[in-house]
């Protein structure tokens, strides 16, 4: 692989780190007494480049090498300005979330990542015309990218609330679902199956595309049965929201066959437990469609933000290491092995804590020391994304040297 596009995934890995550092302050916070630092502002810059520092500089990192191939020299700098315009930008939010919140300079830079992915977007898929016509990652790319530029009306929206300090409080909650929805089951899944395809050109995946692009604008509303739908849109959405989990069990499963027929390694366990963890997801999405659950559900903050870690931890991170192990950006010793071991476990543990206290949140039934091991889940985490940075930039300098 080209060194020019390595280092683009090595920066996703100290951004991973560097996410998991602010989850690790966080849970501190709550677990201990830290006065230093406001948790709101905390809590937007670990979010904001988790998404933008993290799982869409991978994502775009990884669909430059499905493009690069087929392109000349002179066409690739672009991506390399793009990617370096979203890194700046990543940052620049990170910083001005983590001192002001939501404020001028926060809402510049955000808004300012947004025009990174509008540009990638129109940038990749008119090169998308030098790929073969019948490349099996055409649909899912061009999917992804427009479903993220889509995504953004959502913080859009809220920075117009912001600033003109007129904010509905179901407006604001739409609003975040709305980016939520498109970034999680819109960019991210549709992004991340582009990768698949592109590597496993074996197993036809068009005819999956077909049914999950026309469920994701109507399983949106799946996170907003609270806002009293009528009867036929909430028709809709249960019929879509089952179309949508039996399609991904007939995918899951033929790639599972795929897979079995191959020579496992170390690294299938991490698709296997993403997939594993997606179906999850698509199972309690298909179970949110009974409103007075739903209500239920989004009114506990553990339920909530467990199952928004099962998707970026469980299925996204999970995958996107295993892709990078696979493709030998992260070489396969055993420090990195290790490492990333270590990582999974963070995962693995942080999951089991959240869904204990979600689950106690239903009887308030109050778990003794829970934010002590939510920390303590939180250390693993960081101690495994730096461990994985600090290995691959060693394995790096050797190389070099």
């Amino acid at each position: 692989m080209n060194n020019s596009v390595k280092k683009w995934f090595v920066w996703g890995l100290l951004n991973l780190a560097l996410v998991a550092l602010y989850g690790a302050v966080m849970r501190y916070k709550i677990a201990f007494d830290f006065p230093f630092l406001n948790q709101k502002n905390l809590l937007h810059a670990h979010s904001h480049f988790a998404f933008s520092g993290w799982i869409s500089q991978l994502l775009y990192a990884g669909l430059m090498l499905i493009v690069f191939p087929h392109l000349e020299q002179a066409r690739k700098r672009k991506y390399h300005v793009l990617l370096a315009l979203n890194l700046i930008f990543s940052f620049g939010m990170l910083i001005a979330f983590t001192v002001q919140g939501y404020k001028a300079i926060s809402i510049t830079f955000s808004t300012l990542s947004i025009f990174v992915a509008v540009a990638y977007a129109f940038v990749f898929i008119k090169d998308q015309r030098f790929l073969p016509k019948s490349h099996p990652a055409k649909c899912w790319s061009t999917a992804g990218l427009l479903l993220n530029v889509l995504s953004a009306l959502g913080p859009l929206f809220l920075a117009y609330m912001m600033a003109t300090k007129n904010i509905d409080h179901n407006f604001y909650l739409g609003s975040v679902y709305y980016y939520l929805h498109f970034q999680y089951n819109g960019w991210f899944f549709f992004g991340s199956m582009a990768l698949v395809a592109n590597y496993l050109p074996s197993i036809s995946l068009g005819k999956y595309f077909n049914f999950f692009i026309f469920t994701i604008i109507p399983t949106f509303f799946l996170s907003i049965l609270w806002a009293k739908l009528p009867n036929w849109l909430y028709i809709i959405t249960v019929l879509t929201t089952l179309i949508q989990l039996f399609a991904w069990l007939a995918l899951a499963f033929k790639l599972w066959k795929y897979l079995k027929q191959r020579h496992d390694t170390w690294m299938s366990l991490f698709f296997y437990i993403s997939a594993a963890a997606l179906t999850l997801k698509f199972s309690l999405q298909a179970v949110s469609v009974i409103r007075s659950l739903s209500e239920l559900v989004f009114g506990f903050r553990p339920i909530v933000i467990a199952y928004l870690h099962l998707v970026l931890l469980g299925v996204y991170s999970i995958f996107l290491l295993g892709f990078m192990f696979k493709q030998k950006i992260i070489t396969s010793s055993k420090g990195a092995k290790l490492a990333a071991f270590v990582f999974l476990a963070g995962v693995l543990f942080n999951e089991l804590f959240l869904g204990v206290q979600g689950i106690a949140s239903f009887v308030y039934f109050p778990i003794p020391y829970i934010n002590e091991l939510l920390f303590g889940a939180a250390i693993v985490l960081l101690t495994g994304a730096i461990s994985m940075f600090c290995v691959n930039i060693y394995q790096r300098s050797e190389l070099e040297s």
